[in-house]
């Protein structure tokens, strides 16, 4: 009987390749290296009048928010979710108008839309929107800064961060 070794490591390494190709690839093919890595991936920021918790448009899945900070002009955030077998998207909804207080306030939330994944792996990635929308919002409104916004977000366990800019 001849050695199938060979045989079974071509074959091993065609239906790898396959599995990486195409939409159902894993999201993440890099190791975790803990919140706020060098290489998140960006988020878009978009506004929706009403309440940004029931927006339903940019997604309803759930996820787990471990960790949020504002770091310059960047929003990050780092989220668990259950998945890993298609592209998830993150969307920062932010309110349309501000909140009048010293200083002013603007709620957001972060909407997830999982695409239909059903996977069960539970991937944590980081996730970094860049706030210049909201900043040119508030110049817009308020003058050309400084400024500073307490934002509100729905699910960080103080419920707000502080966003401050030239």
């Amino acid at each position: 009987m001849k050695d199938l070794g060979p045989l079974c490591l071509v074959i091993a390494v065609v239906l790898t390749m396959a599995c990486g190709n195409g939409e159902d690839s894993p999201v993440s093919t890099t190791p975790d290296q803990g919140p706020f890595d060098d290489a998140p991936r960006t988020g878009n920021i978009v506004f929706s009048p009403g309440d940004i918790r029931s927006t339903t448009q940019w997604g309803t899945d759930d996820y787990e928010l471990n960790a949020a900070a504002v770091r310059g002009d960047t929003f990050a955030v780092s989220v668990s979710y259950s998945g890993g077998c298609r592209a998830h998207r993150f969307t920062l909804v932010a309110a349309e108008a501000f909140m009048e207080s010293d200083p002013v306030k603007l709620d957001i939330a972060i909407a997830h839309d999982a695409d239909g994944d059903p996977c069960e792996a539970y991937p944590t990635e980081d996730y970094h929107f860049i706030l210049d929308p909201i900043k040119a919002r508030y110049k817009a409104s308020y003058g050309s800064g400084p400024g500073t916004i307490v934002l509100g977000l729905d699910r960080a366990s103080d419920g707000s961060l502080v966003y401050t800019f030239d």
